[in-house]
């Protein structure tokens, strides 16, 4: 009976070792989502926020890019926009969300592949975002190419996914 508790004990032990260790050092699919999630909620726009608040967003959702990021996206299923390096992406988060009064993102079905170097992964996601409280979102699916870079996940590559209806 003894030897059956310390076998318990042990294992006890061990699992909570484990789920400790998965807590201080998270999987990088895990750091992935993480920081697909703060990149969503930088992105957000609340009503009348001042331009402090919507200037420091913008400085702060690029920086969850690499320096060379390359973004190819369809607005408005309409014209594909082009956008290289964090200059250019600030100019045009900035400038959007000059013109913007609320944005709302969400990302769903978010499917992440970790390369076997552990060093580039690759995301699919779809991304609604419903713009100054309107009710119809805008709908897209995104490919994302990320870069570990400096130990830390960076998006490199962003493109509109063009799927047989589009």
């Amino acid at each position: 009976m003894k030897r059956v508790l310390k076998i318990i004990t042990v294992l006890a032990v061990l699992a909570l070792g484990v789920w400790i260790f998965r807590i201080l050092f998270p999987g990088d699919e895990k750091l992935i989502r993480k920081l697909l999630a703060g990149a969503a909620e930088t992105a957000a726009i609340k009503p009348n926020e001042n331009p402090l608040s919507r200037l420091a967003g913008a400085n702060k959702l690029v920086g969850f890019f690499s320096s060379d990021a390359v973004l190819n996206v369809e607005v408005s299923s309409v014209d594909v926009r082009s956008i290289s390096g964090r200059d250019d992406l600030l100019q045009a988060v900035t400038a959007a969300r000059a013109t913007l009064q609320e944005a709302k993102i969400q990302l769903h079905q978010i499917h992440v592949n970790v390369d076997p170097d552990k060093q580039s992964a690759t995301a699919q996601l779809v991304a609604t975002a419903y713009l100054n409280g309107g009710s119809d979102p805008l709908v897209q699916e995104l490919k994302l190419q990320l870069r570990k870079i400096d130990g830390h996940w960076k998006i490199t590559q962003v493109e509109t996914v063009k799927t047989l209806g589009m």
